[in-house]
């Protein structure tokens, strides 16, 4: 039967993808619960199979509402990268610099925008500060932030972008080293206060990966002595791909993820042009991510990421 699905219809189905929940899609697409619920029923209805499955801890997508959702998010880049074109306007009347404001683990994707705009845009130029301890963009030190709290500034704009999701990591030849590691005998490189009070890091440490012998207070020498074979540790999936995740039953609370601005930074092009482009690269990064976590079982398996940049102003 053919689907006559909308980018209304395929937006809300990746909505619940993202979120895990109809409350929560909701909420992201400014909607009523109830509303989601009834609109993909009548979605599942013309299609005549079930796009998601529902649970008390939420829910998850079914093979069919999966292969629609990779429809959607190709549909969603489509959309945002004529956006951003049409931001750009022509690529040489643009100049100026931004500066953003962004934690380590999201370093690689500001990196991978700035190089988007800077080929755009050859006059314009970007400033990256990673910094666990972000500047006031209240006050206009930063233009734009990569944040994973909402403080509630009612002065700001904050774009939710997805959830970062965390699990536990290590190098193929630490496995090899010592097959068989649990919680309780795996070597974890820890972070040092006050780091270690990351909510990710609590729960690995209630969940009885407390045996630390190497503890640093950056997430770029955790991840790479992780990849030196030391030790495993609680790292964004993110940054994760060449390494192998252990103790799938280990939840880790997810965070949150805005990208932050002042709405007079973007009366200016430049900045409204970079913010575009920066959220572009954002969402496909998380996108993987959420996609990875309903292929290997629903949403709330995504397996609760660590917090590699602790947003604070």
């Amino acid at each position: 039967m053919a689907l006559q699905a909308n980018w209304d219809d395929l937006r809300l189905l990746l909505a619940v993808s993202r979120r895990g929940s109809f409350l929560q899609a909701g909420q992201l697409l400014g909607i009523a619960a109830s509303t989601v619920s009834r609109r993909l029923t009548q979605l599942e209805v013309a299609l005549g199979e079930p796009l998601v499955e529902r649970g008390v801890e939420g829910c998850w997508l079914t093979s069919r509402g999966q292969s629609l959702v990779e429809v959607a998010l190709a549909a969603e880049t489509g959309l945002r990268r004529q956006t951003a074109a049409g931001l750009s306007g022509v690529h040489t009347e643009l100049s100026g610099s931004v500066l953003v404001s962004a934690g380590e683990g999201f370093s690689s994707c500001v990196l991978e925008a700035a190089s988007r705009f800077t080929s755009l845009h050859p006059r314009c130029s970007v400033e990256l500060m990673v910094t666990a301890d972000f500047h006031k963009i209240v006050r206009g030190v930063a233009d734009i932030a990569v944040r994973t709290t909402h403080l509630g500034e009612p002065s700001l704009i904050y774009r939710p972008i997805g959830r970062l999701a965390y699990g536990v990591f290590a190098d193929a030849g630490y496995l090899k080293r010592f097959p068989g590691v649990t919680p309780a005998t795996a070597v974890n490189i820890a972070l040092l206060p006050p780091l270690d009070m990351l909510p990710q890091m609590r729960a690995a440490k209630a969940g009885g990966l407390d045996r630390a012998q190497i503890s640093v207070n950056a997430f770029a020498v955790q991840l790479e002595s992780v990849r030196r074979g030391m030790g495993v540790a609680v790292l964004p999936r993110i940054l994760a791909k060449d390494l192998i995740e252990l103790f799938p039953d280990l939840q880790l609370p997810d965070m949150e993820v805005y990208l932050v601005t002042r709405p007079q930074a973007l009366k200016q092009a430049h900045i409204k042009c970079f913010f575009a482009i920066l959220e572009q690269v954002l969402l496909e990064a998380l996108s993987m991510e959420n996609v990875e976590g309903c292929l290997s079982g629903g949403d709330h398996e995504y397996r609760k990421n660590n917090d590699a940049m602790r947003t604070q102003d």
